[in-house]
């Protein structure tokens, strides 16, 4: 915590998430020479093969939804008032305010 701390009030980004970040790149290497051996030995029998094709696969989909959710947006619509100037109606248009659906966007 208090080095999280110190990383954000030195100005270099949010610490915390830094941190975690830093974690989960350094145990990387070693998870994909984990999953390199046991394919290569085989450690799962038959299921090897389905099961490192399973697991890209979820990767995959893990990574295409949370680009989705930081993505999108919602659309609220706006309504303006009519204006009557003469004989005239003006305005009154419905256009949409475009708002993002997370908060840190």
């Amino acid at each position: 915590m208090w080095l999280g701390e110190q990383i954000t009030e030195r100005g270099v980004g949010n610490g915390m998430s830094l941190l975690i970040f830093a974690g989960i790149v350094v145990g990387l290497p070693r998870g994909m020479y984990d999953l390199y051996s046991k394919v290569k030995d085989n450690a799962w029998g038959a299921f090897t093969a389905p099961a490192v094709i399973m697991l890209v696969v979820v990767m995959v989909l893990i990574v295409a939804f949370i680009v989705y959710v930081e993505r999108s947006e919602r659309r609220i619509p706006v309504q303006y008032a009519k204006r009557v100037v003469g004989r005239k109606v003006m305005g009154g248009q419905s256009p949409t305010f475009r708002c993002a659906s997370t908060p840190a966007a």
